[in-house]
């Protein structure tokens, strides 16, 4: 014990007085990417043009609208949970010059403000931010006529203390929100978005269409087919007939009705076929006609997972699994009369044959899990997680910059290669790194400032092992293409 004590440093002193010093200085890549693509000033202008809302900002002191969303979603990247969070940026001084918005604005000013955007401004927003997208890729050189794929979901962030505004009370017993977004999924962002109370787990068919004709909206002008991809929870004629009038392809998830359930009796045993990457999956498919739709028969497929008696037996009476297996197939396993069975799953689609096969429609259908990894982000890297706020309007707007945040960090993976996850991606899904581990190698970075001879140099620490990937990263973003 004597030797270790004779081995430490000994009484260490402490201070706070390097006014170099920055806890931030990987802001400086997304600052670089937000200034190039002119965002602050794309998002002013939209909400300049919103008409019959008062205005977000009367006075031209201080930070405008633009700034402060773009502030907003700086502090998320670095880790901001709560408008609180907002002071540990805005305290950075060193690194003021690095971010696209210098000056932070502080917590009780950013919760003021936050009330006084509305739907119509969240609106302007995501048309600027999609311009700012597309601006991106034009830049990048893909191309806009290709093919896009919708993704339409839900999220549920769950509020403590007292009721929020806006809140329901979830099917689990906790007061909560529902976050419904659509995002593209080539490009891995997000396009627009919903807050509705815990209770509204499933939205009407007019509501999911109007935000998917919303996401049309933002797609750049020539883009190709669109296809959207939906669970479920969204199953309905309406929505179907709605994306036909827009000239929007489907594929959807269908809940298991007992119309489904004898459709599979139709199904011969040698129709069926392996699925594309999933071990011991089959599909199927026969033609379908759903109640009220007026159009040719749509092409119902059916897919099918071999479970074990043993599995099924270890899972809650109210676990979904259960769900997805015929109900006297169900009582014979869990009477002991079988070993094993099938569960199945179903979709319903609109594509022609000619374009995909049975395998290749439930194996693209499949993808749309994409999206969760986009939600996963979205709750354990930036801060959806919590939304914090009694205000709606301020929820709302914290839910903008949460995928503002989410898209910059789309924007920084699709400039450099370095910054997007190691290994190959597969189709239509997008090589993107966490949100958690970007602000580890990228965003929440120390470095000392000097400035020298008119230049900037940022001095990282000794042996920091993500210097190539921060600096190839920053030079991406400084060279990319002009207008």
């Amino acid at each position: 014990m004597a030797g270790n004590r004779d081995m430490a440093p000994g009484r260490i002193e402490f201070r706070a007085d390097d006014p170099s010093l920055t806890r931030y200085a990987g802001l400086a890549i997304s600052g670089e990417v937000c200034r190039t693509l002119r965002l602050t000033e794309r998002i002013d202008a939209e909400l300049a043009a919103v008409v019959g809302v008062a205005p977000v900002k009367l006075r031209r002191r201080g930070l405008s609208a633009g700034q402060y969303t773009v502030a907003i979603s700086e502090c998320q990247l670095a880790g901001a949970e709560c408008f609180d969070d907002l002071q540990d940026v805005r305290s950075d001084h060193a690194g003021a010059a690095l971010r696209a918005v210098a000056r932070t604005p502080s917590a009780p000013a950013a919760r003021q403000l936050a009330c006084r955007f509305t739907p119509s401004h969240i609106r302007a927003i995501e048309r600027a931010v999609a311009r700012a997208g597309n601006e991106l890729d034009r830049r990048l050189g893909r191309d806009p006529g290709a093919d896009v794929t919708f993704d339409l979901d839900a999220t549920e962030t769950k509020v403590f203390g007292r009721k929020k505004r806006g809140t329901g009370c979830s099917r689990l017993g906790h007061l909560a929100y529902n976050t419904y977004a659509v995002t593209w999924a080539q490009r891995g962002r997000a396009l627009t978005s919903k807050l509705k109370a815990g209770n509204q787990a499933r939205i009407k068919a007019c509501e999911s269409l109007q935000m998917v004709r919303r996401a049309k909206r933002l797609l750049p002008a020539g883009h190709g087919k669109i296809t959207g991809r939906f669970d479920s929870g969204f199953y309905a004629v309406e929505l179907m007939a709605g994306c036909r009038s827009e000239q929007i392809r489907f594929t959807m998830s269908a809940t298991r009705t007992s119309v489904m359930w004898s459709k599979l009796s139709a199904i011969p045993e040698d129709a069926w076929v392996d699925a594309i990457d999933m071990d011991g999956a089959q599909v199927a498919e026969l033609a379908f006609t759903p109640e009220g739709w007026c159009d040719e028969p749509l092409r119902l497929i059916v897919r099918r997972v071999p479970v074990t008696a043993e599995d099924i037996q270890k899972t809650s009476p109210r676990a979904r699994r259960r769900k997805t297996i015929p109900a006297e197939q169900l009582a014979m396993v869990l009477g002991g009369e079988l070993d094993s069975t099938y569960a199945y799953s179903f979709i319903v689609t609109d594509i022609p044959q000619a374009e995909m096969s049975t395998a290749e429609v439930e194996h693209f259908h499949r993808q749309r899990a994409q999206i969760e990894e986009r939600f996963k982000d979205l709750k354990l890297g930036q801060p959806l997680r919590h939304l914090p706020s009694g205000d709606l309007n301020a929820n709302r707007l914290w839910l903008c910059c949460c995928l503002l945040a989410l898209n910059l960090s789309a924007f920084i993976c699709d400039l450099s290669p370095a910054a997007g996850a190691s290994g190959e991606a597969e189709q239509d899904t997008p090589l993107r790194r966490h949100a958690k581990t970007l602000r580890r190698i990228l965003f929440c970075v120390p470095g000392r400032i000097v400035r020298t001879a008119r230049r900037i140099i940022v001095r990282l620490p000794d042996g920091f092992p993500h210097f190539e990937l921060f600096d190839a990263t920053y030079q991406a973003a400084l060279a990319l293409p002009g207008p």
